[in-house]
């Protein structure tokens, strides 16, 4: 399914999964015949000859939308309550740096299934608000945080950066995990960052950066798969538009190494689960689909057409003839 597209590592580790123990089912159940395959070999044995009734079940659009069934086969691919590569550990890896205690409170700007919100909550201490606009992933969020005993302290919730009960509140840091290039309004985003942290605290980033003249293609194949076309920014504007609003950029850290291994990592374990837990019929396209869009954002990195960077900066002290 992702010949071509893939980079030649991430295609190796996908050839792999075969013999990781696998045995050919993860080979057959990605080339969509083994469920065919076992219900023609039912009938043979029955001695039957008959066309084979094929359930009608929800396919994927080709595009990144969240449906019941992709939340679902996200949480497959990479566990429960995950939403991406490693990400507890990248979101205990975020905040490390900064101390935060439960005097503290966090903003999760881009929650998804809460992933990031649970975990700096649950390590830390520290009350968290995240904020996710699609509803089916807000409410798959809200009910992960409860069944963790999660509900108060990493509270996620419908609203946007500027709604009035995001503002009211001034924060100790906020977090950002492959957000900004789904922000459409690029223009006013840093000030609005900026005016949600109190002095001298932390905006904590993981963003997807784009490379002039770099892996093209391999980027318009990644971008292709959401529902509005990336707005990537380069490393050079992103560190202009937080300065300019007074944000000191103390850390701009090129992780794509250890993001492209984490990834293959995350894809090899799923590869190991097939064969104890198969993917239930009604969710094969769907994770298939969603191999399909980490192999095309593997495969983007890979050539160097975008980047994954960790970016720390600090809002400037309070002005102590204004206090």
């Amino acid at each position: 399914m992702v010949t071509g597209v893939d980079g030649a590592e991430m295609a190796q580790t996908l050839n792999n999964l075969a013999a990781s123990g696998i045995s050919g089912r993860f080979k057959a159940w990605w080339n969509g015949d083994e469920v065919e395959a076992a219900a023609a070999k039912g009938n043979a044995r029955a001695g039957k000859v008959e066309k084979v009734e094929v359930e009608e079940l929800p396919s994927p659009s080709g595009i990144a939308e969240w449906t019941p069934q992709r939340i679902a086969a996200i949480q497959r691919l990479f566990g429960e309550g995950f939403d991406g590569p490693a990400s507890q550990e990248r979101a205990r890896d975020l905040v490390n740096p900064i101390g935060l205690n439960e005097q503290m409170t966090v903003l999760d700007a881009s929650a998804r299934l809460g992933s990031a919100a649970r975990t700096i909550a649950k390590e830390t201490g520290a009350w968290v608000d995240g904020l996710e606009m699609d509803e089916l992933l807000m409410e798959e969020a809200v009910r992960l945080s409860a069944k963790a005993g999660l509900a108060k302290k990493a509270v996620i919730r419908k609203l946007e950066l500027d709604d009035h009960e995001v503002k009211e509140h001034k924060r100790d840091a906020i977090v950002i995990r492959e957000g900004l290039y789904q922000i459409s309004d690029r223009e006013r985003i840093f000030k609005t960052l900026c005016d949600l942290l109190k002095p001298s605290s932390h905006l904590l980033m993981t963003e997807f950066l784009s490379v002039p003249g770099k892996g093209q293609e391999e980027r318009a194949e990644w971008g292709a798969l959401h529902r509005t076309s990336p707005r990537l920014f380069e490393l050079d504007e992103l560190r202009e538009g937080l300065s300019k609003v007074g944000f000191d950029v103390r850390v701009a850290k090129d992780e794509t190494k250890a993001y492209k291994a984490m990834l293959l990592n995350g894809i090899l374990r799923f590869g190991k689960t097939v064969p104890k837990e198969p993917v239930l019929r009604e969710l094969q396209e769907w994770v298939m689909w969603e191999v399909e869009y980490w192999a095309r954002t593997y495969n983007a990195l890979e050539a160097g057409g975008i980047t994954m960077h960790r970016i720390h900066a600090v809002t400037p002290m309070s002005d102590p003839t204004k206090m």
